[in-house]
């Protein structure tokens, strides 16, 4: 059974092996997070993890760190375009959907393929977002999705997700005061490097809450933690979903 002396142990053996250098001041979890509550989240495969006080500079030089963010991710920190902020572990606990990202088993359509036929009056996405072909592993989601029309993660804007995090932390029995969102870029480069490794392997696309010249949002992850690109927050995917992060 996980509790909280368990996995402050394995937190830091991950950060230890990861950086390569030693982690003896991470802070414990909040009192409000129990050992009873922990178990809830495992169970609906939630877990969670320390991220550290570390900024993934290029030239960091990591033996474990096999997908290391793409060179367009830095020349656009160098141009401005993203804050330099964006590199940085922020050094708090969080607590993350944990399931394997689905595999790409639909055709890749966009919203930008469909603007013609929504000027003449046809909503492909009131179609396409019906599809359950790319479901997540027990998806605590299914029903809400169901009931906003969608058959899976998939096809959903930002605006869609965040009409959805009320209903998250209250599955998680969480107050609601507490800060839900997406994963930052540098967090899931560095968990799907150092633990959840399937994400590296599969097509699909995942959003982040990283601002891309303050108005678009950052996404990744296309058979590389490492691969990122951006898109306005009305953008929407047939490969594109999301996770949610809880900061603890």
């Amino acid at each position: 059974m996980q509790n909280k002396n368990n996995i402050l142990k394995n937190e830091q053996q991950i950060l230890e092996n990861f950086f390569n250098t030693k982690f003896t001041n991470i802070p414990n979890l909040p009192d409000w997070v129990t050992d009873r509550l922990l178990q809830y989240w495992n169970e609906n495969i939630f877990y969670v993890h320390y991220m550290p006080d570390i900024s993934l500079d290029e030239n960091l030089d990591l033996l474990l760190w096999k997908d290391k963010p793409s060179k367009i991710f830095y020349k656009k920190i160098q141009e401005g375009k993203l804050k330099q902020e964006v590199k940085l572990l922020l050094g708090k606990w969080i607590l993350i959907d944990g399931r394997d990202k689905p595999a790409k088993t639909a055709p890749w359509i966009r919203i930008n393929d469909v603007l013609i036929l929504q000027k003449i009056g046809f909503n492909l996405k009131k179609h396409l977002k019906k599809w359950n072909k790319q479901l997540f592993k027990d998806d605590y989601l299914t029903d809400i999705l169901k009931e906003k029309g969608f058959g899976s993660r998939f096809c959903l804007t930002i605006h869609e997700i965040n009409d959805l995090k009320l209903f998250i932390l209250d599955f998680l029995k969480i107050d609601k005061q507490k800060i839900i969102r997406l994963p930052f870029f540098a967090e899931y480069n560095y968990l799907g490097n150092a633990i959840y490794k399937q994400w590296r392997t599969t097509e699909t696309w995942e959003w982040f809450e990283d601002k891309f010249n303050n108005t678009q949002y950052l996404a990744g992850g296309s058979k590389n933690v490492g691969c990122v690109g951006w898109e306005p927050p009305e953008f929407w995917s047939t490969i594109l979903t999301f996770r949610p992060v809880i900061e603890l």
